[in-house]
């Protein structure tokens, strides 16, 4: 395979014209993710903010969907977002060396993923770029024009992500000399002028979004394996084999400049932020996606000019493209023989397994248990509602904000577990091969909005403030009985659990105080205590955050 490129504009125009069209074909024939399709219902309720991210992905995937229902709506702005990112990047790069640039874009793999996936990452290194293209430009100059589009990009990254402080920080650390420019200033009250209504938004609603990636996420526990996985998957991130010349390249001479200095600062400090956080938290793969960035733009210049380095980059960016347009081809067409796609996880044919879900819900509303991807999917394809209840070992996602709880109340619901070998749960395989764990409950009736808050005593002793913010009395009729327990947990492992009470009573819109004791773990030195209603045979809801004990 020999690709024959010609230095010269039109070149770059056609490229770009090419992956904008390839992008958006894919997103075409390719069906939803459940992130994906998760991301698609934020874009149905538009708002400032949401549990688990900012607003931005919801706002382009609600732009697409306005010239296109199906998935090529929701991804279309994906697509062009990331010819634009391309554009911008290759600007930044000086407009030197499209053959070297091209062959470097077409052999990473999360570039290829964001052209056409629904993904926060896509507008996070759009503004990424954008922020860095006006960086160079400000500090230069210190235009107006250049000001605000700082700003802007700064804004934009934050709303796509709040990954985006990281870049916003190791830039200043990279440059305090900014601290003395009354222009930065201006950068910094006009930032916060357009946050504001996101600020606002996560005032309303009790700084909920912060609260959740600091503190209530399920994979907040220590786990070798993290840190392992971590480490292990960031070449993968970051190529998988175009990276090696690319890191190779860093090592080389790297003209010094501020817009390089900035760059050296976010690829090593967002590593090590990472790698840190790794020994806290799990640390999803695409997470470090913006080192993607700096990776490329400080490699670029001396790999172009080692011939050997140019080359591997050509050679492995041929050999790259194949695999990924044989893989991007599979996720639109199964095209592998049945006896190997039936191994695999479940990619295509979704909106078979919806209708054949509704089949089997015959009517009813269905609730998902843990499981927002599979309840965005669904009411993505079926276009009926669905709900996820959140249990006390998970976390909070957007669905316990909409209301679902209320409108399925008291209705019979199929239940739809994210686990298998589940007691009183059937078995469904979809013919897609998806596993179906589901059982029909006659009397849907959830409590995850009463609000218990925990303060720390002593010898293992809480108190706590029970309020019940529903129009209708808890535990004052049978028919609305619950008991409040304690969970002791380690991720998403339940370690220990018990009745703190039995049958609780509370009125509407009363608060309650109560002081319990919890045992202690004698073999755990730390661990998660979190509280949840058990109604009959749902599983329990979350109903507080999760509060960390250390022992000595």
């Amino acid at each position: 395979m020999n690709f024959v490129i010609k230095e010269r504009p039109s070149t770059l125009i056609v490229f770009l014209l090419l992956w904008f069209l390839a992008g958006a074909v894919q997103g075409a024939f390719m069906p939803l993710s459940g992130e994906e399709a998760y991301y698609w219902l934020f874009s149905q309720h538009l708002q400032w903010g949401y549990l688990d991210h900012p607003p931005a992905v919801a706002f382009f995937a609600y732009l697409g969907s306005l010239f296109d229902s199906t998935e090529f709506g929701a991804r279309l702005f994906s697509s062009l977002l990331s010819t634009a990112t391309l554009a911008l990047l290759y600007d930044l790069l000086g407009r030197k060396h499209l053959r070297l640039f091209i062959f470097m874009t077409v052999g990473l793999l999360a570039v290829h993923a964001g052209s056409f996936l629904v993904k926060t990452d896509v507008p996070l290194l759009f503004f990424e770029v954008l922020f860095f293209w006006f960086y160079k430009r400000y500090v230069a100059n210190e235009k107006w024009v250049n000001i605000l589009g700082v700003s802007l990009a700064v804004v934009g990254m934050l709303l796509s992500k709040y990954h985006g402080v990281l870049i916003v920080f190791f830039t200043l650390l990279s440059n305090f000399k900014l601290l003395q420019r009354r222009s930065f200033w201006a950068i910094v009250i006009l930032s916060i002028l357009f946050m504001l209504p996101h600020i606002y938004w996560l005032y309303q609603n009790d700084w909920s979004s912060i609260v959740f990636h600091l503190n209530d996420r399920a994979d907040i526990s220590f786990n070798p394996a993290n840190v392992v996985s971590y480490v292990l998957s960031q070449p993968i991130v970051l190529g998988p084999l175009v990276s090696i010349p690319l890191f190779i390249g860093l090592t080389r001479p790297i003209e010094k400049s501020t817009l390089n200095a900035a760059l050296k600062w976010v690829f090593f400090g967002v590593l090590a932020f990472f790698l840190y956080q790794s020994f806290k938290v799990f640390i999803h793969k695409h997470w470090t996606s913006v080192v993607l960035v700096p990776l490329m733009v400080l490699a670029f210049d001396p790999v172009s000019k080692s011939e050997r380095l140019s080359l591997w980059v050509r050679r492995l960016g041929r050999f790259s493209v194949f695999f990924f347009l044989l893989f991007r081809l599979y996720l639109s067409v199964d095209y592998l023989p049945t006896s190997i796609s039936r191994s695999l996880e479940p990619l295509h044919d979704w909106d078979q397994w919806a209708s054949e879900l509704s089949t089997l819900s015959d009517g009813r509303p269905i609730v998902f248990i843990n499981s927002y991807e599979n309840a965005s999917r669904y009411e993505f394809y079926s276009k009926q509602e669905a709900h996820t209840l959140s249990t006390v070992y998970f976390n909070n996602t957007q669905f316990d904000y909409w209301g679902r709880e209320e409108a399925f109340r008291d209705q019979e619901v199929l239940l739809v577990h994210h686990k298998r070998n589940q007691p009183g749960f059937d078995t469904y395989t979809a013919s897609n091969n998806a596993r179906i764990y589901y059982q029909f409950i006659d009397r849907f009736s959830a409590f995850d909005k009463v609000d218990v808050k925990i303060t720390p005593l002593s010898n293992g002793e809480y108190a706590l403030l029970i309020n019940n913010p529903y129009p209708f009395a808890i535990g004052q009729e049978s028919i609305n009985r619950a008991d409040l327990r304690y969970y002791l947990l380690e991720g998403e492992r339940i370690l220990k659990e018990g009745d703190v009470i039995q049958n609780l009573s509370i009125k509407s819109n009363q608060t309650v105080r109560d002081t319990v004791t919890v045992p202690r773990l004698s073999d755990k030195k730390r661990y998660h205590l979190r509280f949840g209603l058990k109604v009959e045979d749902l599983p329990p809801t979350i109903n507080s955050n999760r509060l960390t004990i250390s022992t000595p």
